[in-house]
């Protein structure tokens, strides 16, 4: 019969150090499936339950905890029965992956929303988190409350909330989940509105041949600023400044007037 012992830890990674030292096992050679990943508390405080794991005991193993005594006399099976203690390692494994990720991705769920709940109570009343879980990202979205107070100048505050959410998920995952902090659309909003004054004030540098500057921005709206004009032969756009917030110039490109009356002249000639 197989026989399994169970292990807690912090995490998983503690529970099979446990196991190892106490089965004497390598890590490599070390049988276990996950009962729980355990979780940790709000902000990264101590994790409210333990990580569990049940590992698989070797027949060796098993054979040398049995008491002689209970060794039977002879060499014969019982009842003419082989025994059979081999488990399916392809099946097992397949099982403990899928497990492995789903309750991977609803801890993350539920300590984002925990974490995300906890922070707008904070600034704002009556505010709810609707959750869309995307293949590549988890989005929340908080709607109702003051929307204001939660976004700020510039979506600075809204920006902050995103990276505290972001660092408690991933404070002990293997794998970067990315998670999206959204409130009431406004990051949709806000690429649409970039996009748009990309694209005006690239206008404008173009029709007077000045550069213009765009006031401080995060990384996120500059990258926003460069995708939408990369294709701009006529303009180049570069970040200015140290840090995080940074200001985003638009260039003319260099002859690009002349390029332009050169290919009006050619054309005149042509008519």
């Amino acid at each position: 019969m197989t026989s399994y012992i169970k292990f807690e830890g912090k995490n998983i990674e503690k529970a099979v150090k446990k196991a190892c030292g106490k089965l004497k096992i390598d890590k490599e050679k070390l049988r276990y499936k996950v009962i729980s990943y355990g979780s940790t508390g709000i902000f990264g405080l101590p994790g409210r339950k333990k990580a569990k794991i049940n590992v698989l005991v070797p027949e060796d193993k098993t054979e040398k905890e049995k008491p002689e005594k209970n060794k039977p006399k002879n060499n014969k099976p019982e009842n003419n029965k082989p025994k059979n203690n081999k488990i399916d390692t392809k099946e097992d494994g397949k099982a403990i992956y899928e497990n492995k990720e789903n309750e991977i991705r609803e801890i993350n769920v539920q300590t984002g929303k925990d974490v995300l709940q906890k922070i707008i109570d904070s600034i704002t009343e009556d505010a709810q988190i609707e959750i869309e879980e995307q293949s590549q990202q988890t989005v929340f979205n908080v709607v109702g409350g003051n929307s204001a107070l939660l976004i700020g100048k510039r979506g600075k505050t809204l920006e902050a909330i995103q990276v505290v959410v972001e660092k408690v998920i991933n404070k002990k995952n293997e794998k970067r989940t990315r998670t999206i902090v959204d409130i009431e659309g406004y990051k949709e909003k806000r690429i649409s509105y970039l996009k748009s004054l990309a694209k005006r004030l690239a206008d404008k540098c173009k029709r007077f041949e000045k550069p213009m500057s765009l006031g401080e921005m995060n990384a996120h709206d500059r990258r926003i600023i460069h995708i939408t004009l990369k294709d701009d032969r006529e303009v180049s756009t570069r970040s200015k400044g140290k840090g995080v917030i940074r200001k985003i110039v638009i260039f003319p490109q260099k002859n690009s007037h002349q390029k332009k009356e050169m290919f009006q002249a050619e054309a005149e000639k042509i008519n």
